[in-house]
């Protein structure tokens, strides 16, 4: 088969199978990139690349911002990962067939482990989303999320990688993309500041002679100090992710540490979240405990109108917040209620979702007190 038939093979299985997108990389048009575009660090003699992106269940999606159910959305964000890896493992098989060496690369979860990095550092094995925007997958928004046309950033990316020397697929005209920053909802609906830099500082990468820009992003335990769950009620105490915990969020990222340890040592002990889990190796080497996704909302509030996007970002900004029973299930309240359910708690019950008076006092938080 002709590099050309293999190439739209390839991508007629990945659109078979649910894709919405689907994009081809080179080594050249990735030249230049950072080392997370080196095909050959998954496959020696690797040429291109295959990166698609299969789209989340937009009504679970609904349901899980407005607070009504976590259980359905964390159950199909799981498996269309899952179904994003099998994909980029079929497509992997079928272009072997032809002899050339190939690989699916999994959607999520997978960590670099040399003599540079382990994967306590998270870095990935390639990524998928610098991948899918220079294929034409789709853009980057100001969060650094891929966008595509037809869903936003509410969609799973995976990556198959292969020696055959596949056909390349151009960017999405740059003119095109949705995402114009004027109301920067995905900054509104991230508790933990992580995107704050992007104000006045944009990071950018070149692959192929191709720039993209997106926001510069702070330390990225930010990101995973809210999105793990070990603390979720925002700043102006008005509305939470699905997480329980309610450490606060300092300003400077030198006194992110202090926070975020006793934040994780709170949350091990909290009782198990209902509704399914995220299997994520380093977190359970670490604690014994699995991640229950909660927050994820810089993307699932970027939809591909700004009439959508504003609607959702209200949607969760007036979703409530939530309090943990002790048998894990939770309860959706006010922010009065909580705060007063909160306060009736037996101290040492209490101490599972917030610290003690004056723990922070010497650290300048974000918005809140108590």
């Amino acid at each position: 088969m002709d590099s050309a038939a293999l190439t739209a093979k390839a991508k007629e299985i990945a659109t078979d199978y649910g894709a919405c997108a689907v994009g081809v990389t080179t080594v050249e048009t990735l030249a230049g990139g950072p080392p997370s575009t080196d095909l050959e660090y998954v496959l020696p003699g690797a040429r291109s690349a295959v990166t698609f992106a299969l789209p989340l269940d937009q009504e679970k999606i609904e349901d899980f911002i407005g607070k009504r159910d976590r259980k359905a959305h964390q159950q199909d964000y799981s498996r269309t990962n899952t179904m994003a890896t099998g994909i980029a493992a079929q497509i992997a098989a079928y272009i072997a067939h032809f002899g050339h060496d190939s690989v699916g690369v999994l959607s999520n979860e997978v960590y670099r482990n040399d003599e540079e990095y382990q994967p306590r550092h998270m870095r990935p094995d390639i990524s998928h989303r610098l991948l899918a925007v220079r294929g034409g997958v789709g853009w980057f928004g100001f969060s650094g999320n891929v966008l595509t046309p037809d869903f936003g950033a509410m969609v799973s990316l995976a990556t198959a990688v292969t020696t055959a020397e596949l056909e390349p697929t151009e960017p999405l005209p740059a003119a095109e993309n949705f995402c114009k920053c004027e109301e920067m909802e995905c900054v509104s609906a991230c508790p933990a500041a992580f995107l704050h830099e992007g104000k006045k500082d944009m990071a950018s990468v070149t692959m192929g002679g191709v720039e993209f820009t997106y926001a510069k992003r702070r330390n990225y335990n930010r990101c995973g100090f809210v999105c793990a769950g070990y603390s979720g009620l925002h700043p102006s105490g008005k509305w939470s992710t699905w997480a329980p915990g309610r450490f606060p969020i300092p300003k400077k990222d030198e006194n992110l540490r202090d926070v975020v340890v006793d934040a994780v040592q709170a949350w091990s002990r909290q009782p198990k979240l209902e509704g399914g889990v995220l299997h994520q190796p380093l977190v359970y080497a670490a604690t014994g405990k699995d991640v229950n996704l909660t927050c994820g909302s810089c993307m699932l509030v970027c939809a591909p109108t700004s009439e959508e996007r504003q609607r959702r970002l209200k949607t969760l900004q007036t979703s409530g917040v939530v309090v943990q029973n002790p048998d894990g299930s939770i309860d959706v309240t006010s922010p009065e209620e909580a705060k007063q359910r909160l306060a009736e708690m037996e101290p040492e019950r209490r101490a599972l979702y917030e610290p003690e008076a004056g723990s922070y006092d010497d650290i300048d938080v974000y918005g809140r007190s108590g």
